[in-house]
């Protein structure tokens, strides 16, 4: 049995959220949208059979495969032996110490989608493309007063540029999944407005978001008190209309930010 033969004989997993892309023309959409040359570092999450992993090796400098099954990890270490353009860690990605890199380009597990996306944007990379469900990949680009506008919406456009680049039918894979893919390319970028407090920046829209729809004043005067801070509420003069949570733009969430991390220090001084 070849090595391609013997990594299609292990069933995938369920559990481990284990459906294979098998088109090529998709393939070289996803690997055309990250724009790779020797120079890059690709980081794959999820690599299973290197379908799309002998892609990137023939395009890119280094290929950092990242795989959580044992099974797949000594296929491809079989497979691709001797190669020096990739290195394979066996671990949760979400769990692994993470060695350097510039690019993401990876058709990850769906289950760990809202994690893996808040881990990259914590990270420095100069492009991600990633392969995700349809659903979720228009939330992350979704913009204000949209009905899929929210927290992650938020949280990943405050530090990056997100596009679709693509639609995905469920037959690219295999198994075949019960959802619709996308492709989504996100590109690092410099906040609008630097915030004092990152953490401060995702408490709060992680708190505004519970209550998307309710008028934005209200829900600060809300987080304040949440915080201890709620006779601070008045201060807060530039946020006076009437906007709700949903219509705010990410800007407005880092101006806002700011505006309570220096009230709440000038409080504690």
């Amino acid at each position: 049995m070849s090595s391609t033969d013997y990594g299609f004989s292990l069933r995938p997993l369920r559990r481990l959220g284990q459906n294979f892309l098998i088109d090529n023309a998709v393939r070289d959409l996803i690997l055309d949208s990250a724009d790779l040359d020797r120079s890059d570092i690709v980081l794959e999450v999820g690599a299973g059979r290197g379908f799309l992993t002998e892609g990137l090796i023939a395009r890119a400098g280094k290929v950092i495969a990242i795989e959580k099954d044992p099974r797949f990890v000594s296929f491809l270490k079989h497979k691709y032996r001797g190669s020096r353009r990739l290195r394979i860690i066996e671990g949760d990605v979400l769990k692994t110490k993470l060695p350097r890199f510039n690019k993401v380009v990876c058709t990850p597990p769906y289950y760990i989608s809202s994690r893996l996306v808040l881990l990259l944007i914590s990270k420095t990379f100069r492009r991600a493309v990633l392969t995700l469900q349809k659903e979720f990949a228009q939330r992350l680009a979704a913009k204000p007063c949209s009905p899929d506008y929210g927290r992650i919406s938020v949280m990943v456009q405050h530090k990056s540029s997100v596009e679709l680049a693509g639609l995905i039918g469920r037959n690219a894979f295999r198994p075949v999944p019960e959802v619709d893919s996308a492709i989504v390319v996100i590109r690092k970028r410099r906040p609008e407005v630097p915030v004092k407090s990152e953490r401060l920046f995702g408490d709060m829209v992680r708190f505004m978001f519970t209550q998307r729809k309710r008028k934005a004043k209200r829900v600060v005067r809300s987080y304040l008190e949440s915080i201890g801070c709620g006779e601070l509420t008045n201060q807060l003069g530039f946020l006076l209309r009437d906007e709700r949570v949903f219509q705010l733009k990410v800007s407005d969430f880092e101006r806002l930010s700011n505006e309570v991390f220096k009230m709440r220090s000038a409080k504690h001084d």
